[in-house]
């Protein structure tokens, strides 16, 4: 089969992290939900912001939730974009003349972007930092939601509990037949093709590049690779792919409009969602109070119970709904199955792997 490439995240995380704030949750020892004034509030009446996200179930959730809240409260108007496409941000800053003001990037590409200087400095007068836990805290994001790379396969191409439950299943052609989806992004694919190929989770980094490559070149021909999280749901609920690679989320929202999906936790990768204010921003002023709307504890709520993402904010797990738990990565049975991202390695190789990552799409 052609291979098919669809065209179009310094938080301190660690697992320790993850675990405690849904274990305070578990334990009833946060405190109670309660509305605060957020900074929009502000008259921004007459001001545009432009916010860049995901697309699909997670930036409709992030405009009801969100957006919306805000252009009411401060009078501005909200335009949505994306999906978020690094080089075009890169671009876009390069150029003296972001289109974007607010943009969802993940932790990896936030590290290496602040230190190109891509990034606003978070405003603390303009954004509540203390409703976020610490660990999800950076001087250019604040970040809004962590969750997770996942393996999924079709209910209707495998018998009741047969379904690939590791990377090399994935990987396995021979005992789990048909096209598979995975990410067109180099982070976490190096990190699911050496787990496909035996290396334990803790011993991943630093990543074995060329193994990696290696790994991903027995599987190329037989991949969709996806860019947006759009994409892959839609390729689960057509039924052009058997298994592969979702977020958490995605698959929470795809089943629930009636997707025949089994998601599994088994190696899961945890990452963190940030926002981040484009150097050069118009309105940076107006995109700040649009991430203190994004901080407010009932705005993440509200969000983690449509699309199952976990809150930054630990007094919204008070308002989750319990039926939502079981598909939060934070969980603390999901989280111990799988392993936070390094960052931290890839702020210093990033850019690098993209480029190869790139070639090897055209080799």
């Amino acid at each position: 089969m052609k291979q098919r490439f669809w065209e179009s995240d310094d938080s301190g995380l660690t697992r320790r992290a993850l675990l405690h704030a849904a274990g305070l949750a578990a334990a009833g020892a946060l405190p109670s939900l309660a509305a605060t004034p957020a900074a929009a509030a502000a008259n921004f009446a007459g001001k545009t912001v432009t916010f860049a996200s995901w697309g699909g179930s997670y930036q409709d959730a992030q405009a009801k939730f969100y957006c919306d809240p805000f252009a009411h409260a401060s009078g501005a108007r909200v335009l949505q974009a994306g999906p978020v496409d690094y080089a075009k941000l890169r671009t876009m800053v390069q150029s003296g003349h972001p289109v974007w003001d607010v943009a969802d990037i993940t932790i990896e590409f936030l590290y290496t972007a602040a230190k190109d200087g891509l990034f606003e400095k978070i405003d603390p007068a303009l954004v509540h930092l203390d409703r976020i836990s610490p660990q999800f805290q950076h001087p250019y994001g604040v970040g809004d939601i962590v969750w997770s790379y996942n393996i999924a396969y079709a209910s209707t191409s495998f018998p009741a509990n047969a379904g690939p439950k590791s990377w090399a299943d994935i990987f396995d052609l021979k005992r789990f037949s048909g096209t598979r989806t995975l990410r067109d992004r180099v982070a976490p694919m190096l990190e699911i093709a050496l787990m496909a190929d035996g290396v334990v989770p803790d011993k991943l980094y630093p990543l074995d590049v060329d193994r990696a490559f290696k790994k991903l070149d027995t599987i190329k021909g037989h991949t969709i690779w996806w860019t947006t999280n759009s994409q892959s749901q839609q390729l689960f609920t057509d039924g052009e792919v058997t298994c592969g690679l979702i977020l958490n989320g995605r698959a929470y929202d795809a089943i629930n409009k009636g997707a025949k999906i089994t998601l599994e936790w088994n190696q899961s990768i945890q990452s963190v969602d940030y926002l981040v204010v484009p150097k050069g921003a118009r309105n940076v002023a107006a995109a700040m109070a649009l991430i203190d709307t994004m901080t407010e504890a009932q705005n993440q709520a509200k969000l983690a119970n449509l699309i199952a993402y976990s809150p930054t904010n630990p007094e919204a797990f008070k308002a989750i709904d319990k039926a939502i738990a079981p598909w939060l990565s934070t969980n603390p049975d999901n989280a111990k199955q799988g392993f936070v991202i390094n960052a931290e390695y890839w702020r210093g190789q990033y850019e690098k792997l993209t480029e190869r990552w790139e070639n090897w799409k055209l080799s």
